[in-house]
């Protein structure tokens, strides 16, 4: 059961109201705020500070500060106006009332504070897409323009050669089809009265017939062109090499090992877990019971089959635990103080390193046993077991107090107070349980 503080102090101003919570000695990681507008409420185990505003503050320009020693609470007021006292006058009825409504609030504001942020990201994610979409659709069209511009280029290139080869081949060919004609002109006869006439025909049909006549003498020269020759195709000659000669007279010379024998192998498999036969319908749950058995065994401590000589000695295990538990490593340190006990129940120290480790945990009711475990075999009492029984007594009344037994944590935390007068952790411990009784006497 928390213990409520009420040793705080506030002031205010037109617009603030200043509250100051005292802080024990604890890490800033282990304080617990929660502010909002009706509710306030910091959490430093054991101890809880509550508050319910006479008005609602504008929580947003609040301040909360945790310093080493200390909680300081800005609250800023909605109105300027002087408060009459810190607190409204609630029953634990509408206090609870006030906690739940508080408590769906905010819940619903994460939500939505929540779905907002799945929103943006979304949003984000989708505008990162289409950014992404754009640069490669960008760096496709540069790409496509470069290659466009290369196509055109070259295609612009060639046309220029092919222009300029076939104006060379024209002229070779009109000085050919000059020299030919000159030679059928000469060789015709002069023509007739009748073919006369019909040559004086319109200049169109003079054209057309002009060129009807270039193309029957421009075809047969054409096809006189002798072709380019083909160069021969070089002859082969194969190249022989020395070492390949010599490899292909090793690989023909090479003998073959000859084929293994058949023999029987003989195959000893471990004995079965189960004393009946095994079958397939069962199979899963014997793997299924196997695995369980397997995993309680790790639960309850180590397999003293494996273990090395010297993890067989109690001290050993001690050791061990307490370097597991300064390292945080709890449930290491638990395991090996429980394989110690297991192996000598007479040492003192084990159950009293345990019920700690218990205590750290969180597990007050093993705590006590061990304690009182611890207690019951340091006996007799004697000075040289004072500070040993002193640290036990102490740990167990702290166990009682988380567990709500104030007034039998009271009595114990004394009777270590009087093996450790000068001890003032102790002192301090038994004062804050007297507070806590008075404030609440009814824990038991």
């Amino acid at each position: 059961m928390p213990i409520l503080v009420k040793d705080f102090t506030w002031s205010q101003t037109n617009n603030v109201v200043h509250i100051r919570v005292p802080l024990n000695p604890v890490a800033h990681e282990k304080v617990d705020l929660f502010p909002t507008e009706k509710y306030i409420k910091a959490n430093f185990s054991p101890f809880l500070f509550e508050v319910f505003p006479l008005y609602d503050v504008n929580i947003k320009k609040s301040k909360c500060f945790v310093k080493e020693d200390v909680i300081i609470l800005d609250l800023m007021k909605n109105e300027e106006i002087t408060w009459e006292c810190l607190e409204k006058q609630l029953t634990k009825e509408e206090k609870m009332k006030i906690r739940q409504e508080v408590l769906e609030k905010c819940l619903e504001q994460a939500k939505q504070e929540s779905e907002d942020r799945q929103i943006k990201k979304s949003q984000l994610d989708r505008y990162t897409v289409q950014q992404a979409m754009e640069i490669d659709s960008q760096q496709h069209k540069l790409m496509d323009s470069r290659r466009d511009h290369e196509r055109k280029k070259a295609m612009d290139e060639l046309e220029e050669w092919r222009v300029g080869k076939v104006s060379v081949t024209e002229e070779s060919n009109d000085t050919k089809l000059q020299g030919q004609g000159n030679e059928k002109i000469k060789a015709l006869p002069p023509p007739k009265e009748e073919e006369r006439v019909e040559i004086n025909t319109t200049k169109v049909e003079k054209e057309a017939q002009e060129k009807d006549e270039e193309k029957m003498t421009k075809e047969p020269v054409l096809k006189s062109v002798p072709r380019a020759q083909k160069p021969p195709k070089p002859v082969k000659t194969p190249v022989k090499s020395e070492y390949v000669e010599k490899k292909k007279e090793e690989t023909a010379k090479r003998v073959l090992p000859r084929l293994r024998q058949t023999m029987n192998l003989e195959i000893n498999h471990t004995p079965r877990t189960f004393p009946t036969p095994s079958r397939e319908s069962t199979a899963d749950e014997e793997q299924a019971w196997l695995k369980n058995i397997t995993l309680a065994r790790r639960a309850t401590g180590f397999v003293s089959e494996d273990l090395r000589p010297e993890e067989q000695d109690p001290q050993w295990c001690k050791e061990k635990g307490d370097e597991f538990f300064k390292n945080g490593n709890f449930l290491g340190a638990i395991s090996a103080y429980t394989h110690g006990i297991t192996l000598s129940d007479k040492l003192p120290t084990l159950f009293a390193n345990r019920s700690a480790t218990h205590f750290a945990l969180g597990n007050f009711n093993k705590c006590l046993n061990d304690c009182s475990t611890a207690l019951d075999l340091m006996k007799p009492p004697c000075e040289s077991n004072r500070r040993s029984r002193a640290k036990c007594i102490a740990r167990r009344a702290a166990a009682l107090a988380r567990l709500g037994y104030l007034s039998k944590a009271i009595d114990e935390m004394k009777a270590a107070g009087k093996l450790l007068p000068d001890d003032e952790t102790i002192q301090k411990d038994i004062y804050d349980m007297e507070r806590a009784w008075e404030q609440n006497p009814d824990s038991d």
